[in-house]
């Protein structure tokens, strides 16, 4: 997905969770495992001290949910797909193998860069703190 893409802010943003939470649970359909299984390969690889990788919880749903569940609870943190979710969410808004394929091609950009252990990667001065508010905002007002 390239940078001047609508959605390529949340999917960044989304990817960043993937990398730096340490408990993600995804939850797709069967489809989805490969992917799921090289990325947590890849976070292996260069996040060695890492003792915990993205599981998959299957699904018969189109829409693919990603909990964080680093504390116990299942905090969702992200959702593929066309249902508009919480604001406490990341809504990447498009049809689910797109969309997830863009969420592994970044986080395999962030995990490349160093991320999470690359100075400026986290909440950087040009970006700033996440706010799924003011984007879905910003968003509707494009598309008018």
């Amino acid at each position: 997905m390239q940078m001047i893409h609508p959605m390529w802010p949340v999917v960044r943003e989304s990817a960043r969770r993937v990398v730096r939470l340490e408990r993600i649970v995804i939850v797709a359909g069967s489809e989805y495992s490969d992917q799921i299984r090289d990325l947590a390969d890849k976070i292996s690889e260069h996040l060695p001290q890492r003792a915990t990788f993205p599981e998959h919880t299957v699904t018969d749903e189109d829409d693919i949910w990603l909990y964080d569940a680093s504390d116990g609870n299942s905090e969702p943190v992200a959702y593929l797909g066309m249902i508009e979710p919480s604001l406490d969410v990341c809504w990447i808004e498009m049809a689910a193998k797109p969309a997830f394929d863009a969420l592994i091609e970044s986080c395999l950009q962030l995990l490349s860069a160093g991320y999470p252990g690359c100075i400026g990667c986290d909440d950087t001065i040009q970006e700033g703190r996440w706010n799924e508010e003011n984007f879905r905002i910003k968003r509707r007002k494009n598309e008018q």
